[in-house]
This record gives C-alpha cells, sequence and structure tokens, in this order.
C-alpha cells in the first residue's frame, strides 16, 4: 500500500474516533494525543507475523478449557508474587527486550556464546552497533530485526566488550518475522521466539494491540507444555501444579466494566494513561495473553525502556507513583480478578475456520466447548454530525464492522485505528 495513502487512512480514522469520543474537551484531548504521537510515525508500524499464527487470532470462537477454573485459580494462586491475583506491566526497565533495528548496525561483530549448542550464532556474525544496550536484568535479552529480509535475532545474555559479542544463547530465528506462524524452539522458555506478543508502543498508539499479549509467570508446570508452546522451562523452574508454558488466558469484561474501572483509577495518572489502559484493557479481553516463559512473579511483557522509554512515556506509562502505588506496574489493579479471567483451549485445537479477517471488537464472552459464540452487541450506529460510522468507514476506503458498541470510548476508538491496521497490513 502507497505510504501516503496509509498515513491518511490511519490520520482520518483516528479523526473519526474522536468524534465518537462525545464531549467537545474529549475530542480535544484525543487530538492532541494524536498530535503528540505523530513524531513517533506510528502509522508504519505493521504487527509481525502471520494472521494465522496463534497469538495473533483473536479469542473470539475459541472454546473454553473444560477444566478453566481449575487453571485460572492456580494461574491466580501459584503464579504470582507477593500475592494472589497480583498481574503487573513488566519488563519496561529490566526483564523484556529491547528492539533494534539491522539498518542501523555499524559492524558485524563476532558472536561467541558459553552454550553453543542452545543456538546456532556461535561463531557467526551479526549486525551491530556499540551503542546497543541490552536489558537491565540478568537475562540481558535484546531483539534485532531486519525488516528488509524479516530476519529476527534473539540473544540472551548479552555482553559487548568492543569486539566481540558473548552471549549465553543466540539465535537467527528461521524463516520471516513478517509473515512466520510457528514457534521457535531454541528461544525462551515457551519455544517462541522473542518478538511474538511483545507489546510495542506503536500499537497502543494505532488504538489496538492485535494479539495476545506474553506473561512470564512464576512456578509454571514442571511437566506440561501446550500449543503454541513447542517445549518449556518448567523442568528447571517449575512445579507439577503450575500453570503450563502456551497455555491462554483472556478476561471476560464488557466496554461498561472497562470503563467503570476507568473511571475508578485516580485522577493525577492524566489522560495518556486512561487512553493507554483502555486499549490494554480491550487486548486482554480480546486476544488475551499467553504464558511464555519463568519469572519471579506474573506480568505482561511490554518492550523494554532501553529502545521505547520516549514512546512509553509518550503514553503516559513512564515510571510514576501516585496514592502508594507504583505506575504503570499497578495499573491493572482491580481489572483482573480471577471471576472475570478464564481459559480458553490449546492452539492445536482452534477451530479451522478461524482467521483474523475481522476485528474482535464485540462484546467478548467465553464459550463452552460445545457452544458457538453468538449474540454479539448491535452497533447500529455511531453518529458524528449526523454520518453514520458504515459512511464515515466508507469515506476512507475502510469496511465497517458491525459489532461495536456505541458508548465504548475505547471500541470506537480501536474499532477505527485497528481497521487501518489490518488494511496496512494487507
Amino acid at each position: 500500500m502507497n505510504s501516503s495513502i496509509k498515513n491518511s487512512m490511519v490520520v482520518t480514522a483516528f479523526f473519526l474516533a474522536v468524534a465518537f469520543w462525545g464531549s467537545r474537551s474529549d475530542a480535544q484531548e484525543l487530538e492532541s494525543l494524536q498530535i503528540s504521537f505523530a513524531r513517533f510515525s506510528p502509522q508504519e508500524y505493521v504487527r509481525p507475523y502471520g494472521p494465522n499464527a496463534p497469538w495473533n487470532i483473536p479469542v473470539k470462537g475459541i472454546a473454553k478449557h473444560p477444566e478453566s477454573d481449575l487453571w485460572v485459580d492456580r494461574l491466580w494462586r501459584l503464579s504470582t508474587a507477593h500475592h494472589p491475583g497480583n498481574f503487573n506491566l513488566g519488563g519496561f526497565d529490566d526483564y523484556s527486550y529491547p528492539v533494534y533495528v539491522a539498518d542501523e548496525a555499524t559492524i558485524q561483530a563476532p558472536v561467541k556464546s558459553r552454550h553453543p549448542d542452545w543456538g546456532n550464532l556461535h561463531g557467526q556474525c551479526v549486525p551491530w552497533n556499540p551503542a546497543w544496550k541490552p536489558a537491565k536484568g540478568s537475562d540481558g535479552q535484546v531483539i534485532i530485526l531486519d525488516p528488509r529480509t524479516g530476519r529476527e535475532w534473539n540473544l540472551w545474555q548479552v555482553k559487548f566488550d568492543g569486539k566481540t559479542l558473548f552471549v549465553g544463547n543466540g539465535n537467527l530465528v528461521d524463516g520471516d518475522y513478517r509473515t512466520k506462524e510457528d514457534g521457535f524452539r531454541s528461544s525462551r522458555g515457551c519455544g517462541i521466539q522473542y518478538l511474538a506478543m511483545l507489546t510495542r508502543p506503536e500499537e497502543i498508539m494505532q488504538g489496538a494491540i492485535r494479539h495476545a499479549l506474553s506473561m512470564p509467570t512464576k512456578n509454571p508446570n514442571s511437566n506440561l507444555f501446550l500449543p503454541p508452546a513447542t517445549k518449556t522451562d518448567g523442568d528447571n523452574f517449575g512445579i507439577p501444579e503450575g500453570v503450563p508454558e502456551g497455555m491462554r488466558f483472556a478476561l471476560n469484561v464488557t466496554d461498561e466494566e472497562i470503563e467503570t474501572w476507568i473511571e475508578g483509577l485516580p485522577t493525577e495518572i492524566g489522560e495518556l494513561t486512561r487512553y493507554s489502559a483502555r486499549v490494554i484493557a480491550v487486548a486482554l479481553r480480546d486476544y488475551g495473553w499467553i504464558i511464555t516463559d519463568n519469572s519471579g512473579g506474573a506480568f505482561f511483557q511490554f518492550e523494554s525502556n532501553e529502545t521505547a522509554g520516549e514512546k512509553w512515556k509518550a503514553l503516559g506509562l513512564d515510571k510514576r507513583e501516585i496514592c502508594g502505588k507504583q505506575y504503570p506496574r499497578d495499573l491493572l489493579d482491580g481489572l483482573l480478578t480471577k471471576e472475570r479471567i478464564y481459559a480458553v483451549v490449546p492452539s492445536d485445537q482452534y477451530p479451522n475456520t478461524i482467521r483474523d479477517h475481522e476485528l474482535n471488537a464485540e462484546q467478548s464472552a467465553p464459550v463452552d466447548a460445545d457452544k458457538p459464540r453468538h449474540g454479539a452487541l448491535a452497533f447500529d450506529q455511531m453518529k458524528s454530525g449526523g454520518r453514520s460510522n458504515e459512511a464515515q468507514c466508507s469515506a476512507v476506503g475502510i469496511e465497517s464492522h458491525p459489532s461495536a458498541t456505541a458508548n465504548s470510548r475505547m471500541t470506537a476508538a480501536s474499532f477505527c485505528g485497528g481497521m487501518v491496521v489490518r488494511q496496512a497490513a494487507e
């Protein structure tokens, strides 16, 4: 797609979403947000991996796991740190992934691995820039992407001495990250490459996260893993009762419940954070999350501040302490309740008919294994200047989706913003 057309579609759709927000002050606030995001060119971002990668498929139509209550209870009690149900936004400063682009490399650095048999880069060279920094935690991870060829490098415990890259494990992931739809056994605990499920700021700026989120947890299952995982490190770090790596969960929550939660957040967090919180909440409902790795607690992985810190700040997701809580770490408190969480079946049991050709912008209640999902909330008309949503979307060349709720601010924003993302990827 021509970049000028794509840019125009994203901007036009955003301002259509502005019109849906209701009050003049809300619309002005969203317009201000769009202006602040423009310097990061979020419209250029395209979701990685193919539409049928399991993590890129919405939970709509996927059967609820027959033992959902059991696994939710174990997730709640056994997978978190400090207290049950303590699910955080994390990794910004330490245990997530900085993402670098090969075009910005200045040298080809030789790789020396402490565990040559774990990966495929020992004795090979990778594009590198001495200014690049790994994540600050003991895992010291790095992702390098080559958008021209689709190559993805995953590096663990990285140290650079000025000449050589020393790693605990290093891999050039097979296939093309732009279209790949399966895992890679040599990468992280669940055997799925690092970039998969990583939340990046451009997605939130666009108005929709269109994939399951990555959640490392404490105490993964020591004996079991589930597709799309290709392995587990639970045999070294887990317990027999733990939640298996590869298991997928989602939230059964309505637009109204999301809005109630948003309204209950401290006023001091500001509209930037509220905007981001809506996008995240809708993604946890519509795509859910997958257990990906062993960790000291349960948290959703967002791109490291090493490469995304300025963008996270623009989204109100920089580190702050408000009313005795630390943000964004504690942002999801009150949204993820035990009663709202459910587990779905493994990806090898997804219906063959599921495709990511529609956004899952409707209210998403879990389905039982023997019952199809139905009864979407009707989306009759979102009015702006007397024009229906169908007419507005048609004006920018986007097909309309019949199932957004008229009273949900975030549904409106992700409704048009998300469709543009899909168009840009086709």
